[in-house]
């Protein structure tokens, strides 16, 4: 497994045929799996810090890993994982690389299907465009607070706030889609 980190820095060197040597994905192959001081894999004689793009990598591949079923783990979700990143100073990830991710995906990336205050069912339609408000993305509301299918299933802005400046609903977890029988890429067709 530790060996994909430079087979696929010489696969790539190979395709110098094709032209100029690929120097910049060699080393992102080489580094994506290795932390600040050279800790990780592979191993290196003497400690270094791996490039920028090698962190950007590092960061979405674990992420990716994390999301998705393995042979070697289940799928967990999107937001437990980015606060781990955040909150776990012993993965070694580049704190502004996760920032960034957090920031691009929004803490319930699209997809997710979110419970609201409400008692409304919901799937994250897109990340809030404001930074500051990544906690409040924009949802599909499926499920109103009596359990009626709403058909067509509106989109909410979870920003909104009413005339006292309260939001108007907020997301209290995040749930198993299968569980409600819901396939997420119906409401993204």
């Amino acid at each position: 497994m530790e060996g994909h980190t430079w087979l696929g820095a010489l696969k790539i060197f190979e395709l110098r045929d094709l032209g100029e040597v690929p120097l910049p994905s060699m080393i992102v192959a080489y580094e994506h799996h290795m932390g600040p001081g050279g800790i990780g894999y592979p191993e290196v004689v003497r400690p270094r810090e791996p490039s920028i793009f090698s962190r950007i990598i590092g960061v979405v591949a674990a992420f990716d890993a994390a999301t998705n079923e393995r042979a070697y783990s289940r799928a967990r979700p999107a937001d437990e994982v980015l606060r781990e990143f955040r909150e776990n100073e012993a993965f070694g990830f580049d704190p502004v690389v996760v920032k960034a991710l957090t920031n691009l995906l929004g803490i319930y990336p699209t997809g997710t299907c979110v419970i609201l205050d409400s008692r409304e069912l919901a799937i994250v339609h897109a990340a809030n465009p404001d930074p500051s408000l990544v906690h409040r993305p924009v949802v599909r509301v499926l499920c109103d607070a009596e359990g009626a299918w709403l058909d067509p299933a509106p989109l909410v802005d979870l920003a909104d706030t009413s005339d006292d400046g309260r939001h108007m609903r907020s997301i209290v977890r995040v749930t198993d889609p299968a569980r409600y029988g819901i396939r997420v890429a119906d409401y993204f067709a």
